[in-house]
């Protein structure tokens, strides 16, 4: 592999993040328009998020255009960028950011900001749009932080505003062209400045307002210019399908599976949800086209779980009949089902049960607050009756943990509410281990901190100061720990500095700056937030922080109000006072009292109630939203009634282990090579990546049992990180009898990069696992010819190799003499083209042998023979031997002083090699 960090990328955690090649990536070398999409944030976060697999999908359709992917590196990968002047480059092609047309920042997180400063800082970009010259990309960003985007103001050329499935292919070809047309980075940026949906910081004035001392946005610099700038909308979001085959990570990553979005936007109108008013109107997707995708995204990516996913998943208006089609389709995958953000009214009691038998993965619900007075003020439209009922339906069904969401430092909150939490909780608990019947029933109770987010009714609100909060956290700790629940809390650290950005104005840039400068990284990480840092950049930067978390005047203008995203100041000013008398709003987009939409055609033609509607400002066809429920629960064959939310259980469909996959079992033993990028993958990594490979070769293959089950596979012993391989080994056991031939032609086009299958054979039935045939490993490892001659000189001693390793206090000492069981010239000739590159000069084949107890590294053995400071040197493993003596045995068949024989040869030539 010739990538740029080769190097050292072994030094680095988790190399897997920084070398591309995954499958369904897309490497266009030669196109004449290329997007960075940068996202702040690690690869395992990144490559979870939806947003960024639409627009890679969408941009990498145009056959002129490539989307090319970049995270941001980790501290190690940085130091080590830093120290050798080497800048931060994508994941598809290994370019520099600078070498982009466009670089487009995903800001999903305020955290993220100093993140956004250093991939660019890498780069050589410098940080403030106003010093970029001709020469330098266009620097963009959307995302939800992109409606308040004051605080990056200073760092972005232009911000969008809204859906990006549109604009992204319109923005990257207008300035392309206009920049082969001469026209210069100030000409281009006016010209977009223009669009809908575009906000340009530098084409427009800002003032004090005298009313909340909060710099402003007054206007544009030019009439031509956009004021207010609108917010982009995708109308029909069924004209750009979820992408059914993206980069498959080679790390495990934070959401390890397929998912799907379900739906954008949400009509429950909760108060302090900023996603529930930045993506009005709600936009369904067709449930075929979801059932489509999740089958064809299965099979492309060999996931062996799906989950669906919106703002609410029990307010799509199809999900019963979804969900019931698509767990017949995945039970017959042995693949699983998750869904996520469920409200606590939930899902009918049948759809549960499908649930169930496609060993849902998990269930999670937000209630939010804890009493009812205080989920009223900020519209959480549900009861602890009803909260109660779903935790009984999920463990009268064999779920054993569901997670529950909360917040603190809600407006009007008091300590009964806090405690509230914890006696909700509490109750969930004692209702749900009854209704499992006693077995272990597990409640996590996750409570945040609220920070005022803009474009919401909380925005006038005020934070909790710090030590508020920290002691409302302390009663939650106390009361969880004497009710027995799994109690998790956010930083209230890391909230404070969210609140100081999220509804900062433009002076916060200078902020940002500064903390980036003091060394301030993923800020959102708790072991890696600096806060007494921050507050130094706050005081540096003459910025008074309490501006930004006390309490706004509603007749105040405020940093962000430029932006339009649809909903008007008006409406939200009115829930913020319904809020404060503590009055609840019904979800909008249903009949005035309902809490689901009907889960069968019949009920929805038979309601004729109007939907409820607040005219916030978003112009909703509510005619066209009752016309396309009809459709899509007609397209469902959603006909038959289905049990109403509150009708009694009559039927338990309990989660119980697995039993192993019944009929004939097969046993294969597959040879395949471990190189470049795959060598940096982990071996658990490994693992999951050979079964989505299974997977996706429709191979037949056979499951363990149990509450987990999973393909029944055995591998070899693990590899070093970053060590390749020409000679790994797995058995598989198949429910068929395969070719072996077959096997390979089924495999090798859908591997990822570095992996190839050489060869397959049959295992005898009866024969011995995998971890007690290998017997010992042959590595090859390139040794400089100033050092073979005193290598084998020392071997040739009676100098003891002794290997020691502390593990948990106890030390464990090994002899290398007795493992060493061989010491050769090898050809080079033998090497595939891809490790020729890395293994040069004298090549040295060594066998070392395999215990159970556990074996000798090739690192030690390297540090032994040459010193400490070699412990880098070059070496691949290019086989793993199986033989029926014990590693024992074989290793200590040889008395050391017959190390003579093997190294002589060495010794006796002029050129060993």
């Amino acid at each position: 592999m010739n990538h740029p960090y080769a190097e050292f990328l072994s030094r680095v955690e988790r190399p897997a993040r920084y070398v591309g090649g995954e499958f369904n990536s897309i490497a266009k070398p030669d196109v004449p328009i290329r997007f960075a999409l940068a996202f702040p944030d690690i690869y395992e976060i990144g490559m979870s998020h939806l947003g960024f697999k639409i627009l890679y999908n969408i941009l990498n359709k145009e056959p002129d255009i490539a989307a090319e992917r970049v995270f941001a590196p980790w501290p190690d990968l940085e130091a080590e960028l830093r120290a050798r002047k080497l800048p931060l480059i994508s994941l598809d092609t290994f370019r520099s950011l600078a070498d982009f047309d466009v670089v487009g920042f995903s800001l999903q997180y305020e955290m993220t900001y100093t993140n956004v400063l250093n991939m660019l800082d890498l780069c050589g970009i410098p940080l403030r749009s106003k010093n970029r010259t001709e020469e330098y990309p266009l620097i963009v960003a959307g995302g939800p932080c992109a409606m308040s985007p004051e605080p990056m103001s200073p760092f972005i050329d232009a911000f969008v505003i809204g859906d990006g499935e549109e604009i992204a292919t319109e923005l990257v070809r207008a300035w392309k062209g206009w920049r082969q047309e001469g026209v210069s980075r100030t000409e281009a940026l006016a010209k977009l400045a223009t669009w809908t949906g575009i906000y340009v910081p530098s084409c427009y004035e800002t003032a004090i307002d005298s009313r909340n001392d909060l710099e402003v946005v007054t206007g544009p610099t030019s009439p031509e210019v956009r004021f207010p700038i609108q917010r982009r909308v995708v109308a029909d979001i069924n004209k750009f399908p979820f992408p059914d085959k993206s980069p498959v990570a080679f790390t495990e990553v934070v959401f390890d599976r397929l998912s799907v979005e379900l739906a954008r936007g949400c009509t429950e109108g909760c108060r302090f949800c900023q996603a529930g008013m930045i993506y009005r109107p709600v936009r369904e997707r067709d449930p075929k086209q979801v059932i489509r995708t999740i089958l064809n995204g299965l099979k492309n990516g060999g996931y062996s779980d799906a989950s669906l996913t919106c703002l609410s998943t029990a307010d799509y208006s199809a999900v019963s009949p979804l969900i019931r089609d698509l767990a017949h389709e995945l039970k017959k995958q042995n693949a699983s089902l998750g869904v996520s953000s469920l409200r606590a009214y939930g899902l009918p009691e049948d759809v549960m049960d499908k649930m169930a038998e496609v060993k849902a993965t998990g269930l999670t619900f937000a209630p939010e607050a804890g009493t009812q007075r205080m989920r009223d003020v900020v519209a959480k439209n549900i009861s602890e009756e009803e909260m109660v009922t779903a935790a009984c339906r999920a463990f009268e069904r064999g779920w054993r943990q569901v997670k529950t969401y909360f917040m603190i430092g809600l407006p009007t909150e008091t300590d009964d509410d806090v405690v509230g939490i914890a006696e909700t909780a509490k109750r969930v608990r004692h209702a749900g281990r009854k209704a499992a019947g006693g077995k272990p029933a597990e409640i996590t109770v996750s409570v945040s901190s609220h920070v005022p987010k803009p474009h919401t009714p909380f925005q006038w609100a005020g934070m909790d100061s710090l030590e508020e909060i920290e002691r409302k956290q302390r009663i939650l700790a106390q009361l969880t720990r004497a009710y027995r629940l799994t109690f998790r809390k956010h930083n209230a650290l890391i909230s404070r500095i969210e609140g100081f950005l999220s509804r900062g104005d433009r002076r916060m840039g200078e902020v940002i700056e500064r903390a980036f400068q003091k060394g301030c990284r993923f800020d959102g990480w708790d072991d890696h937030l600096k806060f007494d840092r921050w507050m130094e950049a706050i005081s540096e930067s003459g910025v008074d922080e309490q501006l930004y978390v006390r309490p706004l005047s509603l007749d105040s203008r405020l940093p962000w109000q430029h932006i339009d995203v649809g909903v008007t100041q008006e409406f939200l000013a009115q829930e913020y006072k319904r809020a404060l008398a503590g009055r609840l709003s019904p979800p909008c987009g249903k009949p005035f009292g309902a809490k689901v939409h009907h889960t069968n055609l019949e009920e929805h033609e038979k309601d004729d109630r109007k939907l409820v509607c607040y005219h916030c400002g978003i112009a909703c066809d509510l005619t066209q939203m009752r016309t396309e429920r009809s459709q899509f629960l007609t397209g469902m064959k959603a006909f038959t009634p289905l049990p109403t939310v509150n009708a009694p259980v009559t039927r338990k469909v309990r989660i119980e282990p697995a039993t192993a996959s019944p009929g004939p079992r097969f046993r294969m033993r597959l040879t395949y090579t471990k190189l470049p990028p795959a060598s940096y993958v982990s071996h658990l990594d490994l693992v999951r990546m050979i079964q989505r490979q299974v997977r996706r070769a429709e191979i037949d293959v056979a499951w363990t049992g149990g509450f987990h089950p999973r393909p029944d596979m055995e591998f070899g012993p693990a590899l070093s990180l970053g060590v390749p391989s020409i000679g790994e080994i797995v058995d598989v056991v198949l429910r068929e009898e395969y070719e072996p031939n077959d096997l390979i032609r089924r495999l090798n086009p859908v591997s990822d990069a570095g992996v190839q299958y050489l060869a397959a054979e049959p295992v005898a039935e009866g024969s011995k696992s995998l971890s007690a045939s290998v017997v010992s490993a042959d590595y090859v490892m390139s040794l400089p010819e100033s050092v073979l001659e005193g290598v084998c000189a020392r071997l040739g001693s009676d100098e003891p190799f002794v290997i020691e390793r502390t593990k948990n206090g106890k030390t464990r000492s090994m002899n290398l003499r007795d493992d060493l069981m061989g010491f050769e010239p090898f050809p080079s000739m033998d090497l595939p083209d891809g490790l020729r590159e890395t293994l040069s000069g004298h090549l040295i084949r060594i066998r070392l042998a395999i215990r159970p107890e556990g074996s000798i590294h090739m690192r030690e053995v390297i540090e032994k023979l040459i010193g400490a400071g070699a412990a880098g040197a070059p070496y691949a493993r290019i086989r793993l031997n199986l033989g029926e003596s014990t590693p024992h045995d074989v290793g200590r068949s040889r008395p050391a002083a017959n190390l003579m024989t093997i190294v002589s040869p060495l010794l006796n030539l002029e050129n060993p090699l």
